[in-house]
């Protein structure tokens, strides 16, 4: 576990466009995800309120990821066309028919990202090819074609599908690369995802004050990338309102606590793990900043502890993912473990549940 004593007193500025909101509340199957009372396991762990905000079913799609995927597409293509962001989707559709019918979107996913790129894809008539680290199991790899993409399974892990996809983009003339993480060259994008996860909280913080009549004071988010532990720290230090962000990784997949460690963004060699969307070796150059002063706490769960959340979850009706499953773990380290003090058992608890349910493999230790 890392402590970050500096980030408690530190903020930001956050300058989402407004526009956001109105186009999310546009897209075809549009509503809010719920927000779970964790009641049972607030008392187990002493503390007041827990909160899940379930995002296994998000527009027809079983992550958050749409959320991002959407808005930077959109956003993409409007700047593309020299169209309005008050265009509606019917119209940049019928723009892309007119202007650029070879268009494609490329992505490298663990899976989730990628589905949603392919989704967007289809939602405007073009085509997307989405590249795979060649350890994602088949059934992943089908879901993302069933949204119409080619898949390419790359001979290497996410960061190589990364480099790939970033390649083959460039190489064609008609190519916009749709990624989630950023790196010299790739930035705009990678933003605009960022920018687009501030629906999410915007709508858990209406939800819980509708519960409670007060703001979160501890979010938990789990960590691959780090581009929506970037919008968290963005959304949560800019109101003035003091709270502490924790972030969760897999102990076989951390690179944001090895970067804390060490003070400098810092690459790691992942191995397999059943929270295969937090399977990531660098975290995005432009949520760095962010997470480095940000970022209160960084906690490493297993595979064993991910799945045993999980079923403790599945009483409160969340039927998710070990991803999602993660910020339960992460919640119980820290407060049966040494750093317990520093969270307020007054506090109003959010664990930002990721994904749906999916296959994997039990651990068995």
């Amino acid at each position: 576990m890392f402590v970050n004593s500096k980030a408690r007193a530190w903020t930001c500025s956050s300058t989402i466009d407004v526009e956001i909101g109105s186009f999310h509340r546009s897209l075809p199957s549009y509503s809010q995800t719920q927000l779970l009372d964790c009641s049972s396991i607030a008392a187990e762990l002493g503390l007041k309120d827990v909160f899940l905000k379930d995002e296994s079913a998000r527009m027809g799609l079983p992550a958050f990821k749409i959320l991002g995927a959407s808005w930077a597409t959109y956003k993409a293509i409007t700047k593309l066309l020299q169209l309005s962001l008050t265009a509606d989707i019917q119209a940049v559709k019928d723009g892309v028919k007119q202007e650029h019918q070879s268009l494609t979107l490329f992505a490298a996913t663990e899976g989730n990202h990628g589905r949603a790129v392919a989704k967007m894809a289809t939602l405007l008539g073009i085509q997307s090819q989405i590249f795979v680290p060649q350890y994602l199991n088949k059934s992943t790899r089908d879901l993302i074609e069933g949204e119409g993409a080619l898949v390419v399974v790359v001979q290497g892990d996410y960061n190589e599908a990364v480099i790939t996809a970033k390649a083959t983009a460039h190489d064609g003339i008609n190519g916009l690369l749709i990624q989630d993480t950023a790196f010299d060259g790739c930035e705009d994008i990678p933003q605009w995802i960022v920018d687009g996860y501030s629906t999410m909280m915007y709508e858990a913080d209406s939800q819980i004050y509708k519960f409670t009549q007060a703001r979160p004071d501890v979010i938990i988010v789990p960590v691959g990338v780090g581009s929506l532990a970037q919008a968290v720290v963005t959304h949560y230090k800019s109101q003035g309102h003091p709270c502490t962000v924790i972030a969760v990784e897999p102990e076989s997949a951390n690179c944001l606590q090895m970067s804390l460690e060490s003070g400098t963004l810092t690459s790691v060699s992942t191995q397999d793990t059943i929270m295969c969307g937090l399977n990531c070796g660098t975290v995005s150059s432009i949520a760095w900043p962010f997470l480095q002063n940000g970022v209160d706490m960084s906690v490493c769960v297993t595979d064993a502890e991910a799945h045993e959340s999980l079923l403790q979850l599945r009483k409160c009706q969340a039927v998710i993912g070990p991803c999602a499953a993660a910020t339960l773990a992460a919640l119980k380290k820290v407060v049966r473990g040494s750093m317990a003090h520093r969270l307020d058992t007054n506090a109003v608890v959010l664990l930002l549940g990721t994904e749906g349910i999916r296959d994997y493999e039990v651990p068995t230790h």
